[in-house]
């Protein structure tokens, strides 16, 4: 299951936690604080600027468009209106197939336009999404693996997708239209006052003027709140699913699968309940809409009739004004639609915004650690809280792991074991204290530097849907097979992934669920392995395994990285003595240090943990 929905006694939080009780999904994002809608715009644009190159064009062709389809609508109200009127005069019509000629050849032209601005709007648009998601995972990357700790999987995976995906609109459906709001109007208006007269024009101008800039208005306040209210739940329903899928077997296995379905049902409601205030605000533009596109050529007739009446213009005239005002009803919807979706496209863009900009909590550091050969690493009165904790996980720690030697962490669970391991790979910088490594602040380290040092295998590796190959070539991508083979022959697996159906070309599943724990474990330690660290951070690496092939896999580890630095965190005193150095803790603090055999024949707190175990 995801990081959130399991409940470690690390973060002293004794109560029980449900993934869904918090509405905000990441802990570690300013959430409280959204950008203003000019700083999201500039933010977004400067991110996209390689893509915008296009927009013009697709800005061109959507106003060139709309002035053709206006222009066809129009002649064709000038032909109709004026063989009326001929026929009614007892006239001969003029030749109508010019008309239709012209016409074909603006609807020919209107569609190679239309084709081009949405190839060249969706171009950009896609180019654009391309360059968010890059952004977001370059956001991450200096927050890695504290990530894994801090963020919700189902959330964060519905920000760097569908969150994206709803900025589409800014960028395919937002700067054509509001070119097209401001150059069709002025064109069919000043043509309009031209040929029919200004007081026509203007009245057109009051009407249109309404859909264009007062109804785009009519609950925008509300709308952004609703969306992103709507957010929030959409984000809190794929962390349910995220949740629930993950934890398949123990839903399941518990018998609680209709209570997971009942509340998805719920979650499923809110979010309609969220989205309603939206939609009738849409609904509401909509229909305020359709009056503004029908009163505005019935406002051109009523006052261009008296002009008629009078000779001062021509009925054939008149339809084509009225029914150029009438296409602008095309310009007025796109602006309404555009008022639609631009609220939930900038609560997505916010949710975006606040991965990308949510400060780092380890920041990058200037220095490089020295390459091939081994470090000390030195914990100095280190103390550190998870966040929303009440206890603290670690109480000023002082501790040396010297350069070349095994280093065992040795406690109960929730003892700190695994903290200072993390902090030491930068999931998170201390409370106070300080860690060194080589004499250098762990802060003032690059973390390029860092983790092409630093190995960890992790209680609970992450395995890719992929070949077995693949996921230890994480590690080192340009391995042959061979040393794929030797790293795996070390962490004791080999023969396990020979007798595979495919061998190492054999896919695990996702997240492994075809291996066992004790082969996950083992993977994971093969793909460490071949990146050769000199540090090594072993988290419980043999929690699955029997006596025999622990003691063969720890002895082939020290051959392996002969010479590393190795610090194991561990429950289990029986392979103690093959360890340089114990550490032990409890709630927290050290409460014993030494050689083994000493602490062993000492009356103490490891000699306490060996009865147990």
């Amino acid at each position: 299951m995801s990081t959130d929905a399991r409940i470690e006694d690390r973060t002293g939080r004794t109560e029980h936690m449900d993934p869904l009780d918090n509405m905000e999904p990441l802990d570690s994002l300013p959430q409280d604080r959204h950008p203003s809608r000019g700083e999201l715009w500039r933010w977004l644009l400067g991110v996209t600027r390689p893509a915008l190159t296009a927009l013009a064009g697709s800005t061109a062709c959507r106003v060139v468009e709309q002035l053709a389809g206006i222009a066809m609508l129009a002649l064709g109200a000038h032909a109709v209106a004026s063989t009326a009127l001929a026929l009614a005069q007892g006239r001969a019509p003029g030749a109508i197939w010019p008309v239709l000629a012209t016409m074909a050849a603006l609807a020919v032209i209107k569609a190679a336009l239309r084709y081009g601005e949405q190839f060249l709007g969706h171009m950009v648009a896609f180019k654009a999404l391309e360059l968010l998601r890059e952004q977001i995972f370059t956001a991450l990357i200096p927050r890695s693996p504290q990530v894994s700790l801090t963020m919700r999987s189902g959330d964060l995976l519905t920000r760097s997708t569908k969150d994206v995906d709803r900025i589409e609109v800014f960028f395919a459906h937002t700067i054509a239209p509001l070119a097209c709001a401001v150059v069709l109007p002025t064109v069919v208006l000043s043509a309009i006052g031209t040929t029919v007269s200004w007081a026509v024009a203007g009245a057109a101008a009051a009407v249109l003027a309404t859909g264009l800039i007062i109804v785009p208005l009519l609950g925008r306040a509300a709308g952004l709140a609703a969306s992103r209210a709507a957010a929030r739940q959409r984000a809190r329903l794929s962390q349910h699913v995220t949740d629930t899928v993950q934890g398949m077997s123990e839903v399941v296995g518990f018998g609680r699968s209709q209570e997971r379905v009942e509340e998805m049902g719920r979650i499923d409601a809110a979010l309609g309940g969220a989205v309603r205030p939206a939609v009738t605000w849409a609904a509401v533009r909509r229909g305020t809409n359709h009056l503004v596109c029908l009163a505005a050529p019935i406002a051109v007739v009523a006052l261009g009739a008296g002009h008629v009446a009078e000779g001062a213009i021509e009925l054939p005239v008149l339809a084509a004004a009225a029914a150029a005002v009438l296409r602008l009803g095309d310009t007025v919807r796109g602006i309404e639609d555009l008022a639609s979706a631009m609220a939930t496209a900038q609560a997505s863009a916010e949710r975006v915004w606040q991965v990308v900009t949510a400060p780092t909590q380890a920041p990058e550091g200037t220095k490089d650690l020295t390459t091939g050969i081994s470090h000390e690493i030195l914990w100095q009165d280190v103390s550190y809280t998870y966040p929303g904790a009440t206890r603290p996980a670690l109480e000023s720690v002082s501790l040396r792991a010297k350069a070349g030697q095994w280093t065992c962490l040795v406690g109960a669970s929730g003892s700190g074991k695994t903290t200072l391991a993390q902090l030491v790979a930068r999931f998170d910088a201390p409370t106070s204290g300080r860690i060194v490594i080589d004499g250098v602040d762990l802060g003032d380290l690059r973390s390029h530097s860092l983790y092409r040092e630093i190995g960890l295998v992790p209680q609970h590796p992450h395995l890719f849907r992929a070949t077995v190959a693949e996921n230890l070539r994480l590690a080192a991508p340009s391995a042959s097979h061979a040393e794929l083979e030797r790293a795996c022959r070390a962490a004791g697996i080999h023969e396990e992934i020979e007798a595979l159906p495919q061998g190492y070309d054999t896919l695990v599943g996702e997240r492994g669920e075809s291996l066992s724990g004790g082969q996950r474990q083992r993977l994971a330690l093969a793909r460490v392995l071949l990146a050769r660290p000199t540090t090594l951070l072993l988290d419980e690496f043999s929690a699955h395994l029997d006596p025999q092939t622990d003691a063969a896999v720890r002895a082939s580890v020290r051959d392996y990285l002969e010479g590393a630095t190795i610090i194991e965190i561990t429950h289990r005193v029986q392979w103690l003595d093959q360890a340089d150095h114990v550490v032990v803790l409890d709630g927290g603090q050290v409460v014993q240090s030494g050689r083994p055999a000493d602490l062993l024949e000492a009356d103490g707190p490891l000699r306490a943990l060996a009865a147990r175990d």
